[in-house]
């Protein structure tokens, strides 16, 4: 039996907190919010209202928030810049040296942050960035005051480089390796932002020794990124000259799919049915890796301050509902009726509110016509329908996840 498996029922934990919970959750930051040289990093976390953002200002530690800027600003100011100029056009080798100096400029200051030294001036000249310098200094005191694994940030210019070089993957195990850095070393990060408790002789916050931070970073990051790039496939591929396209070529082949038959599609706003049953495939494996991600998420059981419960239950949960949507619309990635409206994020939000103030739990269980969710809240079961592939066809949570 699978870890989790009951039977046929698979336990869906929910995000437990450490105390009572107060009578609502206060939104406690905003663009804007931050002074200094803060006020930096929070402009650039903030750019475009993300949804990362959005859950990142619940956290009632200003430690949290502060941090989360920094960390994510440069993150963030990176990969921008390079996908920006990999989109527009096809880069010359004089191009494609530059950015790599930029490149390594960004990854020689952030190795001096993380140990603590004052980043060279010719690295920090090297990042043609006009505000490097407080971003920098922002950095280094979120990294002293959480000190993340430094291997998180090698692998995310190692993507980083990797995207300067090529932009296809030829199986869907490079499609993984290079998402280790792109999303799953930022979304490990962000979970060590979350689950780290202040440790009273120095001052740092750090993981629980017995929660399998990197594993469940990995899980729910692949989650979350093959997500990101259904829901966006139509976007990313109409951007610039070339577009990008994130789908491995011998998955691709193995449902008859062609890069022209992509752009077919596009053309036509309608997937069709080789690209559906891709697509298909593909949210078989977020599944899977999401509810392996939760069930590591047992050990923050019963640990985490409210505000933190429910931001990681919220981002989680708009994952899920990203997948859920794009199911209900028979796995029709190419037009916009598979993204999620304001409405419906903003109904998320309630909803993980009102569970965030209730002690419930959720499960899935086998119904007579596929998978319910049944929430349990003080002996009484709501019970209403979410699609799950693996009662369609049987799979185990082994199948379908390669790498």
């Amino acid at each position: 039996m699978a870890e989790g498996e009951i039977g046929n029922a698979v336990c869906i934990p929910r995000i437990s907190t450490a105390r009572s919970a107060p009578k609502g959750l206060k939104k406690m930051w905003s663009p804007g919010s931050l002074d200094g040289v803060h006020a930096v990093a929070e402009s650039i976390a903030a750019k475009g209202y993300n949804n990362l953002y959005r859950a990142s200002c619940y956290f009632a530690d200003p430690a949290r928030y502060r941090s989360f800027c920094a960390l994510y600003a440069v993150m963030r100011v990176v990969d921008d810049r390079i996908d920006e100029l990999v989109v527009r056009r096809h880069l010359t080798e004089a191009e494609r040296r530059r950015e790599t100096e930029v490149l390594e400029g960004w990854r020689c200051a952030v190795k001096d942050c993380l140990r603590e030294r004052e980043p060279r001036l010719i690295d920090v000249t090297r990042t043609e960035h006009p505000d490097a310098t407080p971003m920098l200094d922002t950095f280094a005191a979120a990294v002293r005051t959480f000190p993340t694994p430094a291997h998180l940030w090698d692998r995310f210019f190692a993507a980083m480089r990797r995207d300067l070089e090529q932009r296809r993957f030829a199986t869907y195990g490079e499609f993984v390796d290079y998402a280790g850095g792109a999303a799953v070393s930022p979304a490990t990060i962000y979970l060590y932002l979350i689950a780290a408790e202040r440790d009273d002789g120095s001052g740092a916050y750090r993981s629980p020794p017995d929660f399998g931070l990197i594993r469940c970073g990995r899980e729910l990051g692949l989650f979350a990124y093959l997500g990101h790039i259904l829901r966006d496939l139509a976007d990313d591929l109409g951007a610039g000259e070339q577009g990008l396209l994130y789908l491995a070529l011998d998955d691709m082949a193995a449902h008859g799919v062609a890069e022209e038959g992509l752009r077919a599609d596009l053309a036509a706003q309608k997937a069709g049915p080789r690209l559906r049953a891709l697509t298909r495939d593909l949210s078989d494996r977020a599944r899977v890796l999401v509810r392996r991600g939760r069930s590591r998420l047992r050990a923050l059981e019963n640990r985490l301050s409210v505000d933190r419960a429910f931001i990681l239950e919220l981002i989680i949960r708009t994952y899920e509902a990203v997948l859920h949507k794009i199911a209900q619309h028979s796995f029709d990635t190419m037009s916009a009726r598979h993204r999620l409206t304001e409405r419906e994020k903003q109904a998320i939000v309630k909803s993980v509110a009102r569970e965030s103030r209730q002690d419930c739990y959720l499960t899935a269980e086998a119904g007579p016509y596929g998978r319910l969710w049944v929430h349990s809240l003080g002996g009484r079961r709501a019970i209403y329908p979410v699609y799950d592939p693996r009662m369609r066809s049987g799979l185990t949570p082994d199948e379908k996840l390669h790498g």
